[in-house]
């Protein structure tokens, strides 16, 4: 009985003394290779069995179901991280994330994953470290409240918000991948815009008040609408606020105006 290794999943096989020489098929990767010829044949002079085409089926010495060592790949159509042992190696199996049909990659003594059906070198891209694990202390915090609603606590300016927020509702940091997007980052409260705009126009025109009066009016429902949980846009509270303090500055000008004309 000859005993040894696949050279492609490190199989444990053997094959009878007949058959040295032969060129066989793993029966695990289906990797056809050719069957040692024992030492002691070769020493003593005698002619080695002629060499056969014909692929027949070896048996593994051993035959554990998860035996060998165990290796990482991705799966092809979702690329979740799948782990395997050399014994599962070109075996049929089942994405347990997405449910697609895969064929586990074979991992040969050099460290590379090859595809069994094509017989080429797979080449995965590196698995993403996930970007807030990599941020430390920088990352958002998760906190419960005491009414056991949780929020996300922003690392910029320490601001909460509802847990199904994109962006922080104050300072419109994005906290997913959705809000990294122009349409969410960017977006923000009309009134906050309208008090900014009209609180700026009022300084010049303070003897007509009206922009002036607006402009507080219009920043202080735009913090409103940014406070509430379902305001639909969160950027904009800067801008509220210096629409009001421009508005508050044109009041005063125009009442000292008034008062000393």
């Amino acid at each position: 009985m000859i005993v040894f290794p696949c050279h492609i999943c490190r199989t444990s096989l053997s094959a009878e003394e007949g058959q040295a020489g032969q060129m066989l098929r793993c029966p695990v990767c289906k990797t056809t290779l050719r069957v040692p010829v024992p030492e002691a044949v070769m020493s003593g002079g005698s002619a080695a069995p002629p060499v056969k085409a014909a692929a027949a089926p070896m048996r593994p010495a051993v035959t554990p179901r998860f035996a060998g060592k165990r290796y990482g790949f991705n799966c092809g159509y979702c690329s979740s991280r799948l782990e395997a042992t050399e014994s599962m190696a070109a075996q049929e199996g089942q994405c347990p994330t997405c449910g697609n049909q895969i064929t586990i990659p074979i991992l040969d003594r050099y460290g590379r994953l090859i595809d069994p059906k094509t017989r080429q070198i797979i080449k995965q891209d590196p698995h993403p470290v996930h970007a807030y694990a990599a941020a430390g202390a920088r990352a958002p915090k998760i906190k419960r409240g005491k009414d056991g609603a949780q929020n996300i606590v922003c690392p910029r300016c320490s601001a909460s918000s509802p847990i199904t927020s994109n962006n922080c509702k104050s300072c419109g940091m994005p906290f997913t991948m959705e809000g990294t997007t122009l349409e969410a980052a960017g977006a923000n409260n009309g009134f906050c815009v309208a008090a900014l705009v009209l609180g700026i126009i009022s300084v010049p025109t303070f003897v007509i008040v009206i922009p002036a009066v607006l402009s507080i009016i219009f920043g202080a429902v735009g913090l409103k609408q940014i406070g509430s949980p379902e305001a639909a846009t969160r950027g904009g509270k800067g801008m509220a606020i210096v629409g009001i303090c421009f508005g508050g500055v044109s009041c005063l000008i125009a009442a000292g105006w008034a008062f000393f004309r």
